[in-house]
């Protein structure tokens, strides 16, 4: 080996390691029987309504909490100016905000917990504790049903349902939908529902995976599912019924099934179960899968957990599980990988009222895509250098391990529950939309998204934060101090339209039906990706390197002749920046060197021109 292969080996050794001390089980061909089919078109009309008496979810249970409540007592509120110093950002890529509208009529529980997914057709499933919407992308209302209806009778002592999910697979054209059915051991059930058809008001065939898989003392809480080309997969934490979470906690696990029987609507069908997941003898927890970005992964499937805990750290666990179901080949690794910032425990949000903090939960994974041989993942954060809360953003290496992360933050806004989805394109693999609560101490709680980009090797690029929906009254539904805020988003790509992605949140809501003030309010938006702005390299024959540049640039040429040409630099709208100079270059490779330390952030074009002074060639590049 030579020495370049050795450094580089021992670079790679520090970067991530296979686990060697990992360890896990599983049971396959668990029978799941069929508890239900139904057509939502036929269901007696349920109009959305008003609860009387709040329907409370189980509180995502934390190590943390004694850490969240010293740094509450750490901080102090002040009336922060609405200045974003803290983002870069680029206003050149920011997303056009096409559609925002109520996704949910009915005063949900709490929290609202949003999720959403939309048909290449167009028809978006909103979901929210406790109840299911059907609705057109127009906003136009379809259908609403309560999650407790659906099973209703067909499974025994129903009395919570709660956490719902919900996923559009554009390889079908249908939907699945998952929420969980009670919170011990003696009721805990997971409830699967596949669409017949890409029609969710049309029939849907339900199941009822046990939340207590092992016969002990124990239900399963906080699903977080993901689909492959095959199967589809279910992650939950599994808690002993009376104890805290210290003591409560035994595992998280993962069910797997091949999605073709769930369609079909089998009476019986079956799922694999992969449990015991362990590092250094220790159970890994809530574990979040992997989603592809503009089509699904085939074979297996890939998951991340963190150390949600945490006042700070950098430990990554990357799952994975290597094939399908029906194949009977599936195995498990681990590997554990180290990014290059650290995550932490958030301290509750601000909201205008003083007396009422909002919940922000730990810092586990929420959402994770993979596209072109990376993944980014998502999760709320302590931010070290304001310490409010925000999202961490991490982008990893999927052959290196190497983890680049960033906090998406504001010297204002206080940022909790990320959801990210593919928004690129073949030319920029890497573009991603990320949607997130917001808050502050002058503004009330609502929704909102930015647009990621980068050039591998560079710097990412962020866009301006765009508001989804503005809330109007602060969060006021609990008596106690802290208010549930919600658990998580919603976010998917719309599969058949290049750049558009929708999403769900929460806003602060001062009237719904009659309700009390300082309701939660459940809003759906999409947003437009502008491709012609992120693609940088839009002609191969031309690109400007380093891009993102901040000093010096080269801008490479490949020209078919030779010939005398002008390059010249431009802004985005057009107006003449500078002229470089004009030279005669040799076919082939040509390369030109400029300053850009003198220029000021933003997006630029460089044009290329022959003798007649008619354009050959353009590119765009950013400077920071």
């Amino acid at each position: 080996m030579n020495r370049f292969a050795i450094i580089l080996s021992t670079l790679l050794s520090f970067t991530y390691a296979f686990a060697q001390d990992f360890e896990y089980k599983v049971k396959r061909d668990i029978p799941i029987e069929k508890i239900r089919s139904l057509k939502f078109s036929d269901l007696e009309e349920s109009k959305p309504h008003v609860y009387l008496v709040d329907e409370v979810a189980p509180r995502p249970k934390s190590h943390a909490d004694d850490l969240k409540k010293q740094l509450d007592r750490n901080r102090k509120r002040k009336f922060t100016s609405r200045l974003d110093k803290y983002q870069e950002n680029s206003k050149d890529i920011e997303p056009a905000v096409e559609a925002s509208f109520v996704g949910l009529t009915a005063v949900p529980g709490i929290p609202n917990d949003n999720d959403m997914a939309i048909s290449n057709d167009g028809k978006i499933v909103s979901v929210v504790n406790s109840s299911v919407s059907i609705l057109e992308e127009d906003g136009k209302y379809i259908r609403y049903y309560p999650l407790s209806g659906i099973v209703g009778s067909q499974l025994p002592n129903l009395d919570r349902t709660y956490d719902p999910k919900v996923a559009y697979d554009p390889v079908e054209d249908r939907f699945i939908l998952v929420f969980l059915q009670g919170s011990t051991s003696a009721d805990t059930r997971i409830v699967v529902g596949f669409s017949e058809t890409n029609d969710p008001n049309s029939t849907w065939n339900f199941y009822a995976i046990n939340g207590n898989p092992f016969s002990e003392q124990t239900w399963s809480d906080y699903p977080i599912i993901g689909l492959s080309e095959e199967d589809f997969f279910v992650t939950v934490n599994i808690l002993r019924d009376g104890e805290s979470w210290q003591e409560g906690f035994t595992q998280s696990v993962i069910w797997q099934v091949d999605k073709a029987s769930g369609y079909a609507g089998l009476d019986t069908i079956y799922e694999d179960v992969w449990y015991d997941l362990k590092y250094n003898n220790q159970p890994l927890w809530s574990i979040c899968t992997v989603q592809g970005g503009s089509s699904f992964t085939s074979p297996g499937m890939q998951f991340l957990s963190v150390r949600p805990s945490t006042a700070s750290n950098d430990t990554v666990f990357l799952h994975e599980i290597t094939d399908t179901r029906l194949s009977g080949n599936a195995e498990y690794s681990l590997r554990v990988l180290t990014a290059d910032k650290k995550y932490g425990v958030p301290p509750s949000a601000y909201q205008p009222d003083p007396a009422k903090l909002l919940a922000t939960n730990d810092t586990r994974v929420l959402s994770a895509i993979s596209e072109d041989g990376y993944i980014q993942f998502v999760q709320s954060t302590i931010v070290p250098e304001t310490k409010m809360p925000g999202v961490f953003h991490g982008f990893i290496n999927n052959e290196t391990g190497e983890i680049q992360a960033n906090y998406i933050q504001s010297d204002t806004f206080e940022y909790a529950y990320p959801s990210i989805a593919f928004a690129g394109n073949s030319d920029f693999p890497h573009a991603s939309v990320i949607t997130f609560s917001h808050t502050s101490e002058l503004d009330f709680p609502g929704t909102s998204a930015i647009l990621h980009n980068r050039v591998v090797g560079q710097k990412p690029i962020y866009s301006p934060v765009v508001n989804i929906k503005v809330g109007e009254m602060s969060i006021n539904r609990q008596a106690d101090t802290l208010q549930r805020w919600g658990d998580y988003t919603g976010i998917q790509t719309k599969y058949n339209e290049e750049g558009v992605v929708w999403m769900s949140g929460s806003f602060g809501r001062p009237f719904s039906q009659g309700a009390p003030l300082g309701r939660y309010g459940v809003q759906i938006g999409k947003v437009q990706v502008n491709n012609e702005l992120t693609v940088i390299n839009s002609e191969s024959s031309l690109m400007v390197l380093p891009n993102p540049a901040t000093l010096q640039s080269i801008i490479q040429f490949d020209s078919e002749k030779d010939q005398e040409l002008t390059f010249n630099i431009y802004t985005v709208d057009g107006k003449l920046v500078r002229e470089l100079l004009t030279t005669f270059v040799k076919k082939g490779l040509n390369e030109i060197q400029f300053p850009t330390v003198e220029m000021m952030q933003g997006m630029y074009f460089v044009q290329v021109l022959d003798n007649k002074k008619e354009r050959i060639a353009q590119v765009k590049f950013v400077v920071l």
